[in-house]
């Protein structure tokens, strides 16, 4: 297995065929809200038959909402979902909860991402770029490894296969890249997540 999580924002149809080639190369799978739309919730018991599946809806609402729109993810066989770090002290937490500390573009999450990681916890990891490694190395001085890492932005957004993962990232988040061409997964051959073996 590689150190890649794939994202699928591509066609239902190519969605399925691509998780049944890649089901014992990667680590798992990124479904957001296109592929929710054209497949209804139950894609993601779908998905997750064939790896790993981290639903990425970006959830941005009080705790007891974001709970229970995440609740249904995870009922549906996802390991986890994505939610918005701004939302920090009034977030979800839990062993299924990636928190979003900063993106791939600029946001105005560049002037807070620190103050996130250095806050946020008792939740399963951070989503940081891996199109700009030097704040993933940041980020890992300060985690340790009691945090996973785990990072988009590898292919067309500008990060080089690995470069994230050697700057202290788990598992890069890859799309297009793969997507054009699933052979590229070997690129990631002998890599090796930072500190987790699991997204």
């Amino acid at each position: 297995m590689n150190p890649v999580i794939v994202a699928l924002d591509i066609s239902l149809l190519k969605a399925l065929d691509l998780v049944k080639m890649l089901r014992e190369k990667v680590a798992g799978f990124k479904i957001g809200w296109e592929l929710i739309f054209e497949g209804g919730i139950s894609i993601v018991s779908e998905i997750s038959r064939y790896g790993n599946v981290i639903v990425d809806l970006k959830v941005a609402d009080v705790p007891h909402i974001a709970n229970r729109v995440i609740n249904k993810v995870i009922e549906k066989g996802a390991c986890c979902a994505i939610v918005h770090g701004f939302l920090y002290p009034s977030l979800p937490r839990g062993e299924n909860i990636y928190v979003l500390a900063k993106m791939t573009a600029p946001t105005l999450y560049d002037e807070v991402w620190e103050r996130i990681i250095e806050n946020v916890g008792e939740i399963r990891g951070f989503v940081l770029p891996g199109n700009q490694p030097e704040f993933i190395s940041r980020a890992r001085k300060i985690l340790g490894c009691k945090y996973r890492i785990i990072s988009p932005g590898i292919g067309a957004q500008g990060g080089q296969p690995g470069n994230a993962l050697g700057a202290g990232a788990d598992f890069e988040i890859v799309g297009r890249y793969v997507v054009e061409n699933p052979d590229r997964v070997a690129e990631w051959t002998g890599l090796r997540p930072a500190c987790f073996n699991t997204p």
